[in-house]
């Protein structure tokens, strides 16, 4: 039994992953198999490798699975040689959550050796003519919707602790945020606190959401309603989210018997933020997991519609590699699965001198780039009141 998730993360072998929520906690740590994929097709290579590890078992164990943002590694950058897509039989593997209690054990646990650290290099400026860019672009009909990042580095105090900033992540989310945790080869470790589901599957029943449209909430009840009144009333943030449902319900409907979706979106409050939220829950015609996920990700709430030209955009003019950041992290198994998709997040080096902190919005043809900067430096202020860097 998991008593205290930070704890027993903090003294897990190398390297760890760890995903806790109001629902539960994921605890991985060591390495007994894995498999990488990068480019086109990735999901396909790693459902083979999967069906190959299952052959030689004689059964179906769970794995960990974490999907980068781009599809192949870009050189240099502090992500290192990150794969597009991955699969990991943990050395051990804990899950404890709603009806599931896994202890599961591949041999003796021992730390894999780390790598050599990864060049760092600086982040791109030029965040707010990118946006105004892709807003023309928008205009002329070029893609619907493009979602533009900015990272922001920090130095970060001389005292710091992973796992008391892992604590008070737990602490700044709000309800139904996934605090997680990953460890990268060369000792640099991505974490944060998401808002946001890709996937959660028992069975043939899954369940996602579309999570787009932001502003900040408020502890008085009247400012906090007006706000509410407002986000609800944007066509902008309207059209944003509607975009990311639109997406969803196209990914689901051809793996799917009828499904329920949401008549309109409703706020959740996730910390100090509102966001725009739709429920979505569908019954799979073939519950084979990878397939969904992979036809999930990228939604247009981290990439764009159509995906494919809002990413080839973003990689020929955003000039900066995201990595983990608006990638997916999650577990899978023969009946069940659940993955986040990683936002509200940091890679902290591997001297831990430096955090790398990220933030996103989706721009639409009536974006203001001064606007968008602004819900940006919201996004921020979780993971930098948490890392007790910047001037959250």
């Amino acid at each position: 039994m998991i008593t205290d998730p930070i704890e027993t993360w903090s003294a897990a072998a190398f390297p760890r992953t760890l995903l806790w929520d109001d629902g539960g906690v994921v605890l991985a740590e060591g390495v007994a198999w894995d498999a990488a994929a990068s480019g086109p097709g990735r999901g396909i290579r790693l459902a083979r490798a999967l069906g190959r590890l299952e052959g030689g078992r004689g059964n179906r164990p769970l794995v960990m699975g974490a999907l980068a943002f781009e599809d192949a590694s870009q050189q240099p950058s502090p992500w290192g040689d990150l794969p597009g897509a991955r699969l990991w039989l943990p050395s051990r593997l804990r899950i404890q959550r709603e009806g599931i209690d896994v202890d599961q054990c591949e041999g003796p646990i021992a730390a894999v050796p780390r790598s050599d650290p990864s060049p760092w290099g600086h982040p791109p400026h030029g965040f707010k003519e990118l946006v105004e860019d892709a807003a023309g672009l928008i205009r002329e009909g070029a893609f619907r919707k493009v979602v533009v990042a900015r990272a922001v580095d920090h130095h970060l105090p001389a005292d710091h602790r992973d796992d008391v900033a892992l604590a008070r992540l737990k602490a700044n989310a709000g309800d139904g945020a996934c605090v997680y945790a990953q460890d990268l080869p060369d000792g640099a470790l991505y974490l944060g606190a998401t808002p946001e589901l890709l996937l959660s599957a028992r069975g043939n029943v899954v369940e996602t959401h579309a999570l787009a449209g932001t502003c900040a909430a408020s502890d008085d009840d009247d400012t906090d309603q007006h706000r509410i009144e407002a986000l609800l009333g944007s066509t902008k943030e309207r059209k944003e989210h509607g975009l990311v449902v639109e997406h969803i319900v196209a990914a689901l409907r051809s793996r799917c018997r009828p499904f329920a979706v949401e008549a309109s979106p409703h706020p959740r409050r996730c910390g100090r933020l509102t966001h725009l939220e739709t429920r979505i829950a569908a019954e799979l015609a073939d519950p084979d997991y990878l397939d969904v996920i992979a036809a999930l990700h990228p939604t247009p709430a981290t990439c764009g519609l159509p995906n494919p030209a809002a990413a080839s955009w973003l990689a020929r003019h955003q000039r900066m590699r995201r990595g983990l950041y608006c990638g997916a992290l999650g577990w899978i198994g023969p009946d069940s699965c659940r993955a986040v998709v990683l936002l509200r997040g940091a890679l902290l080096s591997p001297d831990r001198a430096v955090a790398r902190c990220f933030a996103g919005v989706g721009v639409v043809e009536t974006s203001d780039p001064d606007l968008e900067w602004e819900e940006t430096e919201l996004k921020l202020g979780l993971i930098r009141r948490s890392l007790r860097v910047g001037h959250a």
